[in-house]
């Protein structure tokens, strides 16, 4: 029967990857996602280096896979896509494997034979988890993009299930084995992601229950072990090595005057020297346990080897070489992620204290010409100890997140936080808000796909129990159509959630050591990263990817509680009926459900929207151009565009985050495929690292009289850029009273002289506009202080002279636009800088003015538009997101192309827009209204009037049901959604009324008195 077992147990193991795979193939994004995809994608086609600190053995993965496209580019996506569909796929076939040995155990001990009964229900129990692995919510996202999390997942598993194999065979001779293809795994899952790590208390666990009797002194030593363990590899051996062969090259290159690298192969020989050695020496003595132990450390290193393609690859200067890790110290701080700060954790500031001193750490090196130069100590802020606490959670100090540490903690303006209020916020946001709120999406509902921050009507757990979500939500019933058709409002009433309850207290109760190990893990993959991470208040995204892992993990004990439910049943019935009874039950109540519940929010198949997006920016600019973006979703997918697809590759796009780093800055000096080198006046000297990171603005008097400077006047850009990078001229330094120099500008009046004729010819002014280009460009910039990129962006303007088109994504945000709105145009997804002043009125939200030819052009001609007009295509908030601006963007043309009496264009573009994104899939908003404006303009009343119509019936449905959650005390929760719907149904009834629709408006009114009347 073990034989039998064990030929059962393979193939339904398989079959659980069939089934993942299928999944996940069939719902997977054909091309990018947003997010980070878009590098991921970008960087695995051409072997590039991502953001720190960095996933190489992942690229080098979707490097092969992205080999399966061929000669067709736009396939790529896919394939690199496919790299998390498989993994996902594996995972779940070790996940079958993990549960079912865990069940064995407990149902077959010592040499007892196995019975038929019992094999069937530890197939069963190991079924349900897989599957209800494969279709979680969490689990299923990230396997149908590309993302390193469902790649770490399988190594997760993987290696958690070798520690089980081990276990099997833990007396025999070469049962050790097993551990070094665990310490292999954990050093290739370093070139994946981290999260491996946390695995490994969980093994240390399972290696002490089998080799020693349980003894509580015994187990807080295994617990010391454990955490010693992760603590070696972690911030030993990770940064270690690396800093290690910085210290190397430093005295190879500096004080031996041997070339770059000679001390990163010194010490890589005397590492590997060593470890032979080590293992040599412990086979001739004998000492089992320590040969094992330098064999693991060897192995650990090997896997983590993976990271030799950072330093071969940034050697190249590839278009994405992100800090730019060629060399030993720049790869110690790649790994660091020194660019993102560190979190406090132990001890540390609450986000109002006080810098009372900086503090001098290590001297920091770069790369110079035939040595290491330095560029000072690093440098630690000291925060006053009244203001600072041991396990601080609310700590830091920018402004967005101080004003939501301040409102979800209820703490007034000018008051202090308390320890209290610091553990409230742990207990309430960082792990109620930002870890259970997700772990019941995957095990209870989800309510929505919008981004929740705490109110009751976004991103919230839902169960489907009517009487427990009124409770938390508001009544439950009458839900309109536009709430209750969000495709991601998902129910599974508790059940998965109870299953896993009752396998976790069967487990303990049946297995406690085995059980404990994986509470362990559990705890490590959820409570702890928690802990490690120490999110800030307000994310921009919702973050349940990072505790995967402990879900995955909880998914085990879904699992056996089928084997609990089999238990159970076996003692009232036959217990193969038992066993037929309840694996049907458990199948179709828990992983079928939600298989069938979250499908339609999972599918991805046929949607297009990020790489089209990002070809819209792209095709917005006229041909070499350069185009200023600022986060993650106005970056990456046009990464990929660029580098895998070559769509529009003769456009230079900067990140604005990026361009406060020297590496990035000197990036823009090389060719990237058909972009030429950006032009700035400043060399890397005046840029570096450490120096100009941020000038300031300052009135000197002394230069205000050598250069005849009066704060009413404008000035030259050009000599504004030449006096804050001058390094010769001491009056162009400021010194502060601990003796450092800060460089400094002494106005913030700018101009740049136009030359009409040159404009024209360059294409910076179309000729029908002739008339209105200025004779200079002048504007305030109003900063009291510019940061490198600030000061690089003003430089690229002053020099590119007009000679190549500058774009600033909308998206951006206005603080970047350093006060050049005046001067904006529309053309799509970008505002071009032209040398108009801007005299239309434009309300708020929107700059620029428009040349209509120009944006018909690209919004009617050029833009893609993702698939949004398929039905089922499922748009996330996101996506959504961007829609908003669209729907903008169509308005403003239509408006435009109005007012030059083009009224049949305009109704084109309007009608355009509604048929890119209908409102099966882009559901109405404020901007359709606005929409509507538009075609009332454009001489359609009866569109119009028919939009407006099915608007504000949907907004007073909205209405009618918010003003029911008065009744369970949960009105003022709502309040302003009720007050945001009102002014929606009152905006359409004005504009309707406005454009004369008279019976049409009194319709209108009437219907919104009724809502008010509550009728």
């Amino acid at each position: 029967m073990n034989n039998k077992f064990n030929l059962i147990n393979n193939v339904l193991g398989w079959v659980a990857f069939v089934i993942a795979l299928v999944t996940y193939t069939l719902t997977l994004e054909p091309s990018v996602s947003f997010w980070d995809c878009g590098e991921f994608i970008s960087a695995s086609y051409r072997l590039q280096i991502c953001h720190p600190p960095g996933a190489p053995l992942f690229l080098i993965i979707g490097r092969l896979f992205s080999l399966f496209a061929g000669s067709d580019v736009t396939k790529v996506a896919f394939c690199v896509n496919m790299v998390s569909a498989v993994a996902g796929g594996l995972c779940a076939m070790f996940f079958f494997w993990t549960i079912t040995h865990l069940g064995r155990k407990v149902l077959v001990k010592g040499n007892a034979e196995i019975t038929m009964q019992q094999i069937f229900a530890i197939m069963a129990s190991g079924m349900v988890g897989a599957l209800t692995l494969t279709w979680s919510d969490t689990f299923w996202f990230s396997a149908v993009e590309a993302e390193v999390y469902a790649s770490s997942s399988f190594f997760t598993t993987l290696t958690f299930w070798c520690i089980l194999k081990w276990e099997n065979i833990a007396n025999e001779k070469h049962a050790d084995r097993w551990l070094i293809l665990i310490a292999y795994l954990i050093g290739l899952a370093i070139g994946v992601h981290l999260l491996n790590l946390l695995v490994i208390p969980a093994i240390v666990y399972v290696y002490y229950f089998k080799k020693y009797k349980f003894t509580r002194l015994g187990f807080i030593k295994a617990s010391g072990v454990a955490i010693a363990t992760i603590g070696i590899v972690q911030f030993g051996i990770i940064p270690g090595i690396p800093s290690m062969m910085a210290k190397f090259d430093l005295l190879f290159v500096n004080s031996l005057g041997m070339p770059f690298n000679s001390g990163v192969y010194g010490f890589l020989l005397l590492l590997a020297a060593l470890i032979v050695y080590g293992i040599i020496w412990s086979m001739k003595t004998n000492r089992v346990w320590l040969n094992t132990a330098f064999l693991c450390v060897a192995f650990i290193i090997i896997g983590y080897s993976s990271y030799a393609m950072v330093l071969i690859r940034s050697a190249a200067n590839p278009p994405i070489d992100m800090n730019d890790p060629e060399q030993p110290f720049s790869l110690l701080s790649y790994l660091n992620r020194e660019q993102y700060g560190e979190n406090p954790l132990v001890y540390g500031q609450y986000f109002y204290a006080k810098v009372i001193d900086v503090e001098k750490g290590a001297m920091q090196y770069r790369k110079g010409t035939d040595k290491y130069e330095e560029t000072g100590p690093k440098l630690t802020r000291v925060y006053d100890p009244k203001d600072c606490t041991i396990l601080p959670r609310m700590w830091a100090d920018r402004a967005d997140y101080v004003q939501s540490y301040k409102d979800w903690e209820k703490i007034g303006e000018g008051k202090k936080a308390t320890f209290g209020k610091n553990i409230d916020f742990l207990m309430t946001y960082q792990l109620g808000f930002m870890y259970w709120r997700y772990f019941f999406w995957n095990f209870v509902g989800r309510q929505n796909d919008n981004q929740g921050f705490g109110d009751i009507i976004s991103g919230n757990w839902l169960s489907g129990i009517n009487f427990i979500d009124k409770m938390r939500l508001g009544p439950q019933t009458d839900i309109p159509e536009s709430i209750k058709g969000n495709k991601a409002r998902n129910t599974y009433f508790f059940l998965p959630l109870l299953l896993g309850i009752l396998g976790l207290i069967w487990h303990f109760k049946k297995s406690k050591e085995d059980a404990t190990v994986v509470m362990t893990l559990f705890l490590f993959t959820g409570f702890f990263i928690i802990l490690y991470l120490n999110f800030p208040a307000h994310q921009p995204r919702e973050r349940d990817y990072a505790y995967v892992g402990s879900y995955q993990t909880f998914i085990i004990w879904i699992g056996l509680g089928v084997l609990a439910i089999i238990d159970w049943l076996s003692k009232k019935m036959n217990p193969m009926a038992a066993t037929g009874i309840a694996s049907a039950a458990t199948i179709l109540g828990v992983p079928v459900l939600m298989g069938s519940q979250n499908w339609n929010d999972h599918d991805r198949s046929g949607r297009y929207t990020a790489v089209d997006f990002a070809s819209d920016y792209l095709n917005s600019c006229a041909p070499n151009a350069i185009l200023f973006t600022n986060g993650d979703n106005d970056t990456y997918p046009l990464w990929y565009a660029q580098n895998v697809e070559g769509i529009r590759s003769d456009i230079r796009v900067i990140n604005l985050s990026l361009l406060n780093t020297d590496w990035y800055a000197d990036a823009l000096k090389r060719k990237v495929y058909d972009s030429e080198p950006v032009p700035f006046s400043m060399t890397p000297d005046k840029y570096v690292q450490g120096v100009r990171d941020y000038v300031i603005y300052y009135q000197n008097p002394e230069i205000e009289k050598r250069f005849g400077i009066n704060q009413t006047d404008f000035y030259p850009l050009k000599n504004i850029i030449q006096f804050a990078t001058d390094d010769k001229d001491p009056l162009a330094k400021l010194q502060s009273q601990g003796g450092e120099s800060y460089s400094y500008y002494p106005t913030k009046k700018f101009y740049i002289q136009i030359d009409k004729e040159h404009v024209l010819k360059t294409g910076a002014a179309q000729p029908k506009d002739a008339a209105e280009i200025a004779d200079t460009m002048k504007w305030e910039i109003g900063n009291s202080n510019l940061m490198k990129a600030d000061l690089i962006t003003l430089d690229i303007l002053s020099t590119t002279n007009w000679e190549r088109p500058i774009y600033f994504a909308i998206t951006t945000g206005s603080d970047v636009y350093l006060n050049m709105t005046n001067y904006f145009q529309l053309e799509g997804l970008t505002y071009r800088i032209v040398p108009i002043f801007n005299r239309e009125q434009v309300e708020g939200g929107s700059y620029g003015r428009i040349n209509s030819d120009i944006l018909y052009d690209n919004v009617m001609n050029k833009f893609k538009w993702g698939n949004m007009d398929k039905p089922g295509i499922y748009m996330d908030e996101t996506i959504l997101r961007q829609t908003k601006n669209f729907r903008n963007i169509f308005y403003r043309l239509a408006m435009k192309l109005v007012s030059e009496g083009k009224k049949d264009s305009a109704i084109k573009v309007l009608d355009k827009s509604m048929q890119v994104m209908p409102k099966e899939n882009v559901a109405y908003d404020v901007f359709v209204v606005r929409l509507c404006e538009a075609y009332y303009a454009a001489g359609a009343p009866l569109k119009a009037n028919a939009i407006l119509k099915e608007m504000t019936t949907t907004c007073v449905e909205k209405y009618k049901y918010y003003a029911t959650f008065k009744a369970s005390n949960k009105g003022g929760a709502v309040q302003s959604e009720m007050d945001e719907n009102l002014q929606v149904m009152n905006y359409c009834q004005q504009v309707a009324e406005f454009n004369k629709q008279d019976i049409f408006a009194k319709e209108l009114k009437s219907q919104i008195d009724n809502t008010m009347a509550g009728k």
